[in-house]
């Protein structure tokens, strides 16, 4: 089975995997940090830049050329490095054809350097260790060959999984004593699609996980209350190894209120997601009552691999549902008849009382339509009104605007709460006759 992943960023030391835990193929293109050309006419009057577009290599009328280039491996998974490919865009080389002069050998460096002041007398060493030479001709003008060039670098990169220190690589020519030309590639600072890239493919150990469980919920205190009879809860699944994951949610009653029932409520898999995806699923409805006292957990499970993780620790919550008590609804000034209220004012005060026993404010929300049974003046929405902040247990009062209605207009009104993750619902609708 194979999982493949691109990662720009990222060495971890290789471990073999254990026997019994099943391994995806990883691979991940890791983009150059820095790359900057030096040559031999670079000094401390005039050192080399890493803003140059432009990396040589080589040697022409006397100059010397090199580029050195860093790669963060510190992302990479644990696991096997099967190969690792250096991939250069090339721009130029001494002559056209399937092989060119000597070539260019990339090197592991064995001693730092830094960016911000390079020059031909502080260049760092190398090592011929597992150096490789690509001698593939890239001018623009060789119609046959305008393309990358890659370098074969398993060698150096293992090396640095095994404990070397990671100072980079180095492009110069493989016997810088000849004069056989320069070679040139893109840099770091070019766009994506071009600058260096190093290919690393790893066996990696499947081993799923979950990451921050959650219901959408408030905090009161030591209480926890999950926001609705239906809510939605999600989790994070990650496995270094990639592959095509699900989340496994299950909810159940909690122990410590026996007297509400015992046992599972309901459990239910996600669509798959890749790592680092957030799946969710929503407790249907029916299952969950008001009060009740319920806790819930979820577990990763790698469809590609057949790898499941531990569960989570359990979350505990109490299930609160139209938490925000609407009252008192008035329209002032008005009077009561057989069939509504009927106000004395075309532009009347419309009043709630919201209570909120989570939250010390809310927001309310009023709204207006025609009554529906009076379908000759109009239908649907007539105006909708919101007030910010209310105190929990305190008066919401909006005033209809002037030239909203005119005289004898059947209409109907409700009220709406909302605070934190919880809402009320709407309030019943109650008639109104605005009339002179």
């Amino acid at each position: 089975m194979t999982a493949v992943v691109t990662v720009a960023g990222p060495a971890a030391v290789p471990s073999a995997a254990s026997a019994d835990v099943p391994t995806l193929v990883v691979v991940q293109d890791l983009m150059s940090q820095t790359t900057i050309p030096v040559t031999s006419r670079n000094d401390e009057d005039s050192p080399a830049s890493w803003l140059d577009e432009t990396l040589l290599s080589g040697s022409r009328r006397g100059v010397t050329a090199r580029s050195y280039l860093r790669f963060d491996l510190s992302h990479l998974p644990e696991g096997v490095i099967r190969s690792a490919t250096l991939r250069l865009t090339g721009l130029g080389a001494p002559a056209c054809g399937p092989a060119v002069g000597e070539g260019v050998q990339v090197r592991r460096v064995t001693g730092p350097w830094s960016g911000d002041f390079l020059h031909w007398g502080n260049t760092p060493g190398s090592t011929d260790e597992d150096a490789q030479i690509a001698a593939k001709g890239v001018t623009p003008q060789c119609a046959v060959y305008p393309d990358t060039v890659e370098w074969p670098v398993t060698g150096i990169v293992n090396a640095w999984a095994g404990g070397a220190e990671n100072h980079g690589l180095v492009l110069q020519s493989p016997d810088e004593s000849t004069d056989d030309g320069l070679w040139a590639f893109s840099s770091g600072i070019n766009p994506l699609d071009v600058i260096p890239v190093l290919t690393v493919t790893m066996d990696v150990p499947s081993v799923p996980s979950t990451r921050a469980s959650s219901i959408a919920t408030h905090e009161d205190g030591p209480g926890t209350w999950v926001a609705g009879l239906t809510p939605r809860v999600e989790s994070q699944v990650v496995d270094p190894a990639g592959g095509s994951l699900t989340a496994e949610f299950e909810v159940e009653h909690d122990p410590a209120a026996p007297g509400q029932g015992v046992g599972r409520i309901w459990t239910a898999t996600s669509a798959p997601v890749s790592s680092f995806g957030r799946p969710s699923v929503v407790v249907p409805a029916g299952l969950l009552q008001d009060g009740w006292h319920i806790r819930w957990r979820v577990r990763a499970h790698n469809l590609t691999a057949g790898t499941v993780s531990d569960w989570s620790a359990w979350n505990a919550g109490t299930v609160a549902a139209d938490v925000a008590q609407i009252t008192a609804r008035q329209v002032v000034p008005s009077y009561e008849s057989q069939t509504s209220t009927v106000s004395m004012s075309l532009t009347p005060e419309l009043r709630a009382t919201v209570t909120h026993p989570l939250l010390d404010t809310t927001r309310v929300v009023f709204q207006m339509e025609y009554d529906p049974d009076a379908p000759l003046q109009g239908t649907g929405l007539i105006w909708e009104k919101t007030v910010l902040d209310v105190p929990s247990g305190g008066q919401a009062v909006v005033t209809l605007p002037d030239g909203l209605a005119d005289g004898g207009l059947q209409v109907r009104w409700r009220v709406g709460a909302y605070g934190g993750p919880f809402q009320s619902g709407w309030s019943d609708w109650r008639k109104l006759t605005l009339d002179m």
